[in-house]
């Protein structure tokens, strides 16, 4: 019973995401997927996702941790990366949205190990200051009602590399962006993590993430509370 209950609420949020808007995904490269617990863009040219939408509650987290599965190509994109795309590029596949999160759906958790919800990230990023990152948002969903969480790829850098045979483009930087809604209340946090050796995150507005990915976030809340949330720096903890 309660499993089916944790089902029904995840198919129930696939659609949450959006409830205070979601950037465009819009350009000729771009192409829009609506999974079963998350919403995502891909960009065709780089192959990549531009970003990546879901809700998070507490009642997700208590579902235990599943068996890792192994990444494979999205089947619905017209131009996903693959395996070999990976294989001794010195890069890890990096979840935009965590597996761990999606542990009470079997079918939400299968598409979190598409390579759609994958980027090229460094190994030592990847196994230890991008899982703190999703630690902490865990800890945050925990104390909050529910978190909307809003995660994608900077590609402002000067050169930008690329990886395997379909040429996938390794971000300058990832980006996650949480609203933590407690009651009426709603909190923001927003943080970038460069795409470099030793590099740490760095808390910043929701404004400067929007400049830098030119894309605008949370469009449908009133301006006034879009304009609050969006300005505030608030550290994760």
């Amino acid at each position: 019973m309660v499993t089916a209950l944790l089902l029904l609420a995840i198919q129930t949020l696939s659609a949450q995401p959006n409830r205070f808007g979601l950037p465009a995904c819009d350009a000729p490269d771009q192409q829009l997927a609506v999974r079963t617990a998350f919403t995502l863009c891909h960009s065709n040219s780089h192959r990549v996702p531009v970003w990546t939408a879901y809700q998070l509650t507490p009642e997700m987290l208590e579902a235990p941790s599943a068996p890792r599965q192994h990444f494979r190509r999205d089947p619905e994109l017209s131009s996903a990366a693959t395996e070999a795309d990976y294989k001794g590029s010195g890069f890890h596949r990096s979840h935009l949205v965590p597996a761990r999160d999606l542990a009470s759906s079997p079918d939400a958790l299968r598409e979190s190990y598409h390579l759609s919800n994958a980027v090229p990230q460094l190994p030592e990023l990847n196994m230890s200051a991008w899982r703190k990152i999703e630690n902490d948002i865990r800890k945050l969903a925990a104390q909050s009602d529910s978190l909307i969480i809003v995660t994608g790829t900077l590609f402002d850098c000067e050169n930008i590399q690329h990886i395997g045979p379909n040429q996938v483009a390794v971000p300058c930087a990832t980006f996650k962006i949480a609203i933590a809604l407690s009651g009426e209340s709603k909190s923001a946090y927003a943080v970038i993590l460069p795409n470099q050796p030793a590099a740490t995150r760095q808390t910043v507005s929701i404004r400067e993430i929007e400049t830098r990915a030119a894309l605008d976030f949370f469009s449908a809340l009133p301006d006034a509370e879009e304009d609050t949330l969006e300005s505030t720096t608030t550290p994760l903890r």
